[in-house]
């Protein structure tokens, strides 16, 4: 390559747009892997609570894995500018491993929620357990909620383990459950997110305030999609889904 080709490489509006979008997101550690996003667990300190008594340590998707039991009488809400100093890139990975109780597989809840300063909702995984669908809702540079359904997934509503990953692009939203491609859909450009806001976990769809319990043994933001992929699978494959 000559050194004119190079530059041109290292200067690409592509890359250069990669690179902003990569910076976005802080590199952090989650065992033995150091990968670029946010790791939600350490965001609400869950860990910590746990040590307090305030959540219960259960055991996870393995003997070897923890997981901690969430709701209701615990408030998980964090202020948005907190969990993400420079917001959320273009394109990220949720990857969420978790359990549903008896009482909250019926119930349609969001697993992870951002909201204005106002409580509106900016973006959102939820459950809906009246369809069996997993739906992820965000605003649109038109200022108008969207929503993308995938389901019904009757596999996905039980009280087993199950690991959920949603490939979020500039204009698709891809589904992952148990390493298995559900479906790809269209989505609407996002609106970029305020920070002036809040970030919730386990709360009901329609009243936000009220809890849901579940086991989480993981829920992290990850920037490089396609290590997401990856990774995750990894770790299912290291675990037994019971």
């Amino acid at each position: 390559m000559t050194w004119q080709e190079s530059k041109a490489v290292r200067f690409s509006p592509d890359i250069g747009a990669h690179f902003e979008e990569q910076s976005m997101c802080p590199l952090v550690s989650v065992g033995e892997e150091t990968f670029p996003g946010f790791y939600m667990m350490s965001k609400f300190h869950i860990a910590e609570l746990a040590r307090r008594g305030t959540v219960k340590k259960v055991t996870g998707s393995s003997p070897q894995h923890a997981a901690y039991h969430i709701g209701p009488t615990f408030n998980f809400r964090i202020n948005t500018r907190s969990a993400y100093p420079l917001g959320l890139p273009a394109e990220f990975a949720f990857v969420s491993e978790l359990r549903m109780s008896d009482t909250t597989i019926s119930k349609t809840w969001n697993i992870w929620q951002m909201q204005d300063v106002n409580g509106e909702e900016q973006l959102a995984v939820s459950l809906n357990g009246e369809s069996q669908n997993l739906e992820f809702t965000s605003t649109g540079t038109d200022s108008m909620k969207h929503t993308v359904v995938f389901g019904p997934l009757p596999s996905l509503f039980d009280d087993k383990w199950h690991q959920i990953l949603l490939d979020i692009g500039k204009d698709s939203v891809s589904l992952f459950v148990d390493c298995v491609l559900v479906g790809s859909q269209i989505l609407p450009t996002r609106q970029t997110v305020s920070l002036d806001g809040f970030t919730v976990i386990g709360k009901l769809k329609d009243n936000p305030v009220i809890a849901v319990p579940f086991e989480l043994q993981s829920m992290l933001i990850h920037c490089d999609v396609a290590r997401a992929r990856k990774d995750a699978c990894y770790d299912l494959s290291a675990t037994t889904m019971v």
